[in-house]
């Protein structure tokens, strides 16, 4: 559960931050009505591995995006940065329905510890 001294701190330096639930059907609803779907959209994962981006299944963006999209794609490593140079982005390339869409997000991340602190955070352990 988040502390009142989080929930401050962002709402102080990351005004209009959405969560999880809320960006995946916001983003829903846009693609959707472009013509994007499950069947002939890849999604492309550019989000920092670390634990704490994939530890809460139901408000996680990639594992709701996951879920929405169907097969995920992984491109990134630290920072959410793509790190697969120009190879990856071929293989990704390759699994693109024909004349289907591509989802890329990339979502790099800032810890905010329980005493509001921006850039750090508590571990388990």
């Amino acid at each position: 559960m988040e502390s009142a001294a989080t929930k401050a701190a962002c709402e102080k330096f990351f005004p209009g931050a959405m969560k999880g639930h809320d960006v995946d059907e916001s983003i829903f609803c846009m693609l959707t009505a472009e013509g994007f779907t499950d069947d002939n959209t890849l999604y492309a994962d550019c989000s920092c591995p670390d634990e704490i981006n994939h530890d809460d299944p139901e408000e996680d963006i990639t594992s709701l995006m996951t879920k929405r999209w169907g097969e995920i794609f992984p491109l990134a490593g630290l920072a959410g940065f793509p790190f697969t140079g120009k190879t990856g982005w071929g293989a990704f390339s390759a699994h693109v329905p024909k004349d289907g869409h591509i989802l890329v997000l990339y979502a790099p991340h800032v810890g905010v510890d329980s005493n509001g602190k921006v850039g750090s955070i508590t571990r388990d352990g």
